[in-house]
């Protein structure tokens, strides 16, 4: 849902963290885009350099506008965000969030951080480097949402129905994926890990069986949805088992 108020909405609640555009990144660009105007603008007289220097002179202009920006752009609250990239402010309740995706990449020592949300009527709302301290809204957001959807998704597992993490599910029997199944007594853990070249990371969610070496899944992390509320969701499944042994005993 789209508005023009310059502020949130009350319901939103505290206000956990404020964030702009990445200066140091922004500068860079403008300085590389305003270096490609010229040799854009001779590139005019061959007819096939005007569409290269509208291109340089807009970035060149956006890359401007984010460097010298002073207000902040994305304000993650309790019980949703806005988000004021572009001239009309987007506010999003966390209970209207769908699908959180989080991609960490790594090319030429450099470590990049996007988070994409889909929300429940399809649009997507994307957050990368072009922001400053994206780590640590990732952090946050990710924290949010999985307060939001975990009650949710606790209440689905006790119902004895899947919650969807596709291609995974989780159920009171085991995780599913396709025709696999493997029950929580052969489940033996879920861990996110690396795989490193000289020049790139890929990281991957990791599912063990017990007494076997190969993994019984390995998924890639970008394309995980909701990979935190996974993680929270299985704590939660494995802390019950372990009540439930202590109260047998």
């Amino acid at each position: 849902m789209n508005y023009s108020a310059s502020f949130p909405p009350q319901e939103l609640g505290q206000l956990l963290g404020e964030f702009n555009w990445h200066k140091p990144k922004a500068k860079q660009l403008f300085v590389t885009w305003g270096l490609m105007i010229i040799p854009s603008l001779i590139s005019c007289l061959f007819l096939v350099g005007i569409p290269a220097t509208i291109f340089s002179i807009y970035f060149a202009h956006r890359s401007w506008q984010r460097w010298r920006s002073a207000q902040s752009v994305v304000l993650l609250y309790q019980h949703g965000l806005v988000d004021r990239r572009k001239s009309d402010p987007i506010i999003l309740p966390y209970a209207d969030v769908d699908t959180l995706l989080i991609a960490v990449t790594r090319l030429a020592k450099i470590t990049s951080y996007t988070h994409t949300i889909q929300t429940r009527d399809n649009r997507k709302i994307q957050f990368d480097e072009h922001l400053a301290q994206i780590k640590e809204l990732g952090y946050i957001l990710q924290e949010q949402v999985v307060q939001h959807q975990l009650p949710n998704a606790i209440d689905t597992y006790h119902r004895g129905l899947l919650v969807f993490f596709k291609p995974l599910a989780v159920t009171d029997s085991g995780l599913v994926m396709g025709m696999q199944h493997l029950s929580w007594q052969e489940f033996d853990g879920a861990a996110v890990i690396q795989t490193r070249t000289r020049t790139t990371i890929h990281t991957f969610v990791e599912i063990k069986q017990k007494g076997q070496k190969k993994p019984w899944a390995l998924l890639d992390q970008k394309t995980f949805p909701n990979l935190p509320l996974f993680f929270v969701l299985l704590d939660y499944i494995q802390g019950s088992a372990e009540r439930d042994d202590i109260q047998v005993s």
